[in-house]
């Protein structure tokens, strides 16, 4: 007897959950009516006009199917085909046409991927218009992605290697008596053409060198044999630092965007001792959307500020007002920039934890005549010396009567113990950058500055959570920046449109996170107690 076999075909009716439904899809097509990203679209010829082939899928429900598969599923290729196949809400979107996940793929590549920040903005700024959004007050954080490469396939920058190598070089052209006058490394083009002149001076013929075991050679052969291994070795060392760049100093042979970084994951078994290929993607959040976000080489999040800022500003057309960040962000030039344009700082500085937790509280403060005083009232004096600044824009104070004060427990915490029986203490700072980091710390222990705090943990984490938990994306799909790139947007679009839809029942989009209760008072630093000295 059989029991799982189905005897009668049936025909579902669409049941009331099914309608509703519907209803959100309606006005998420309509929404992208709006966005006018149909403009884009159309612009994309992709067949000659002559050509008799079959009519492909209609671009527009194509689109519409392939963001509300990364709103909803974890859209992969193959899924997003398999959904346009079973699931009842993509069959309507894309009303019973079946693309395969090739036609897909190519779709993604030629429609979205070059307009990829453009369609991004427009989806958002309709969204920020239907939901009457307030996005004032904005939240920049990043996270770091496995990329889709071996781990194991890892290449790292061959600066040593290349500069002994260099030496090598000088050196065997100076014994075949050429003179070097290169200030920077000879490139391979320059060798080769020393090399060339050698070999014309001196009659060789290359392609008949005798090779082999026993086999004997000319001096002058041996010479050419030595300088062609020579600059294969520098083609290769030149090949991998143009893959690098200036700015990294590793890629995979898989992915040769992917730079090593060590994931959270790897905090566990070690940092920096087991490395991934990985990504650092960074977003704009502010009222639950993600309104920007850029794939970047970068291991830390330092200098991803202004590139991110630059680019809210290019497709919006105006600068955050409000701007919070963590410690990873507040550096010199950093707050050079959101001073430049009058962007709110709400971004901690470096040492924000330590002083937040006293553990390292604020030694030096400036007062208004711009003078450095440190925690035991000396006034510091300008010191010359010959080191080099290691902060732009900083100069060397000396603050004597260090051995009589009562908090050299804490200012002397970490200066090497020969320099800590010296009368006085010369340190290196940079007045603009201390008087910036004083304007950002009150504004963040201000009641606005903790409502700014509490809501960037709450929005830009809570959106990482959304991608890499709830839409079960924790590794890169596909290979190269600009690709990553467009994957990405497509990710956190879907984390959009999800809140899209979800807000035309629970309205989540227009609630604040959290808000300033009317009795909060500014926070205050814990204050460092002086010890007495014997």
């Amino acid at each position: 007897m059989s029991y799982f076999t189905i005897k009668r075909p049936i025909f579902l009716v669409p049941s009331p959950s099914i309608m509703k439904e519907y209803e959100k899809i309606d006005k998420f097509m309509e929404l992208l009516e709006k966005s006018e990203v149909s403009e884009i679209l159309k612009s994309v010829k992709q067949f000659d006009e002559k050509c008799k082939g079959p009519n492909g899928y209609n671009p527009y429900n194509l689109f519409a199917a392939i963001v509300y598969c990364f709103a909803k599923f974890k859209a992969s290729l193959r899924e997003i085909e398999d959904k346009c196949i079973y699931d009842i809400r993509v069959l309507y979107i894309m009303e019973g046409k079946t693309p395969a996940f090739n036609t897909i793929g190519n779709f993604v590549n030629d429609y979205i991927l070059p307009y990829q920040y453009e369609i991004f903005t427009l989806i958002n700024k309709q969204i920020i218009k239907e939901l009457e959004l307030d996005i004032s007050n904005v939240y920049i954080d990043g996270t770091k992605f496995e990329a889709n490469a071996n781990k194991y396939k890892f290449v790292w920058k061959p600066r040593k290697f290349h500069q002994n190598l260099d030496k090598k070089i000088r050196e065997f052209m100076i014994s075949i008596g050429y003179t070097i006058d290169f200030e920077e490394y000879i490139k391979s083009s320059q060798f080769y053409d020393l090399l060339n002149d050698y070999v014309t001076k001196n009659n060789i013929d290359i392609n008949n060198i005798p090779s082999g075991r026993g086999c004997k050679r000319t001096e002058e052969q041996r010479n050419y044999k030595h300088g062609y291994e020579l600059l294969l070795k520098l083609l290769q060392y030149e090949e991998k630092e143009e893959i690098c760049g200036p700015n990294r100093n590793s890629y995979y042979k898989t992915d040769h965007d992917a730079t090593a970084m060590a994931l959270k994951t790897d905090y566990y078994s070690g940092h920096g001792s087991n490395m991934h290929a990985a990504y650092n993607v960074q977003i704009l959040v502010s009222s639950l959307l993600i309104l920007m976000y850029g794939v970047f080489q970068n291991r830390t999040d330092y200098y991803t500020f202004i590139p991110m800022n630059n680019l809210f500003f290019k497709y919006y057309g105006f600068y955050p007002k409000n701007e919070c960040a963590d410690s990873g962000y507040g550096i010199y030039v950093n707050y050079l920039y959101i001073k430049k344009h009058n962007i709110g700082n709400y971004v901690k500085f470096l040492s924000w934890n330590g002083e937040a937790s006293g553990k390292s509280p604020q030694i030096f403060k400036i007062n208004e005549k711009k003078e450095v005083i440190c925690l035991n009232g000396v006034i510091g004096k300008l010191y010359s010396t010959n080191t080099h600044p290691k902060i732009k824009d900083g100069k060397f104070y000396k603050f004597e009567g260090c051995n009589s004060c009562g908090y050299s427990y804490k200012c002397r915490k970490f200066m090497k113990e020969e320099n800590k029986n010296k009368d006085y203490r010369i340190k290196e700072i940079s007045i603009e950058y201390e008087i910036l980091k004083q304007e950002a710390r009150e504004k963040l222990l201000s009641p606005k500055g903790i409502e700014i705090r509490v809501n960037r943990s709450i929005q830009v984490e809570g959106s990482f959570g959304q991608i890499k938990q709830n839409m079960n994306y924790e590794r890169i799909r596909r290979r190269g920046l600009n690709k990553v790139s467009c994957e990405i947007m497509l990710e956190c679009l879907g984390v959009n449109i999800r809140r899209f839809l979800n807000s035309i029942e629970k309205n989540k989009f227009k609630e604040n996170c959290w808000n300033t209760p009317p009795n909060l008072h500014s926070e205050v630093f814990p204050k460092c107690k002086p010890k007495k000295r014997d």
